[in-house]
């Protein structure tokens, strides 16, 4: 059977683009299939202060210049769904929303997507002053009173982001402590334009006119609530794994992560996973491109 191409990689985030630039600098026939812009999560952060060889750098160009460096190597690049995998053993066949693809090997390499908080108007509300993403929705909120709900670094950092542009920022943590990075939390409690409401959780949000208006949170230590004005909430309460074109698979997961061994293979012949949709206990960028490196090794080695 002709293949389309050696190697299939699911995802252009951190992890998926190191891989390709491994594989193809090996001369495998390999293709990069995205559903958003290439670079993941960077996309969404302002500041990266923890990358090896850059000091500080926003994380959209970051993001840009891997992205470019794929391109110089003529890595091929699509932008579609993958909606399933099925496994032939000794092939797979990619299904997308547009295409099908056959090709020798698969690198899942899917990432995570954003929590919700699951209330009632949420989604009615979302691009409406509801938003996942400070670097893309903060510079509409110049001058005026934003909420982000979070206790995570994700949260910390962009609440410190988006006080550089609105008149006050509101974080909002279900516990009395930040389980943040110590740098990040002594920088926020410095911070003149952040306030902080420790032991809440919003339980409504509140619109006019079409927008959100307020949101409300209950204290979870005494039950007093209270009715917060703010022209948009930012959340970042944590993440999960996109793994549901595996569903035809027999690839195991754990808690929804893919299980993988020390090379990113899983139990299934040709099929590998890396970054972080994997099961691990660190969730870096940095830790994502050694594993996408590794992944494009394994790869490799088994199409020889």
């Amino acid at each position: 059977m002709k293949l389309d191409f050696d190697v299939v990689i699911v995802g252009a985030g951190f992890a998926g683009m190191t891989a390709a630039i491994y594989l193809k600098r090996a001369n495998v026939n390999v293709v990069m299939i995205e559903n958003n812009a290439p670079g993941g999560q960077a996309n969404k952060t302002n500041i990266i202060e923890n990358y090896p060889g850059f000091e500080s750098i926003d994380g959209p160009t970051l993001a840009y210049n891997l992205f470019m460096q794929t391109q110089k190597l003529k890595v091929p690049y699509k932008y579609g769904n993958v909606i399933d995998i099925e496994d032939k053993n000794d092939y797979k066949i990619i299904k997308t929303d547009k295409e099908e693809i056959k090709c020798k090997c698969v690198i899942i390499a899917t990432g995570r997507k954003s929590k919700e908080l699951g209330l009632e108007n949420e989604t009615s509300l979302t691009g409406r002053g509801v938003s996942w993403c400070a670097i893309c929705d903060g510079p509409l909120y110049k001058n005026k009173t934003v909420a982000v709900v979070g206790g995570g670094n994700s949260s910390l950092e962009e609440s410190i982001y988006l006080s550089e542009m609105c008149s006050k920022v509101i974080l909002i943590h279900r516990r009395d402590e930040f389980r943040a990075e110590s740098i990040l939390v002594d920088k926020v409690l410095q911070n003149p334009k952040i306030e902080i409401k420790h032991n809440n959780v919003i339980t409504a949000l509140n619109e006019f006119e079409d927008k959100l208006d307020s949101v409300d949170i209950k204290n979870t230590i005494d039950g007093s609530k209270e009715d917060v004005k703010v022209s948009a909430l930012f959340i970042f309460i944590g993440n999960y794994p996109v793994v549901d074109m595996l569903k035809n698979t027999k690839v195991k997961t754990m808690d929804g992560y893919i299980l993988i061994d020390r090379n990113m293979r899983t139990n299934v012949k040709g099929i590998y996973a890396c970054g972080d949709v994997i099961s691990k206990e660190v969730y870096q960028m940095s830790t994502a491109a050694g594993e996408g490196t590794i992944a494009a090794l394994s790869a490799i080695k088994d199409l020889k």
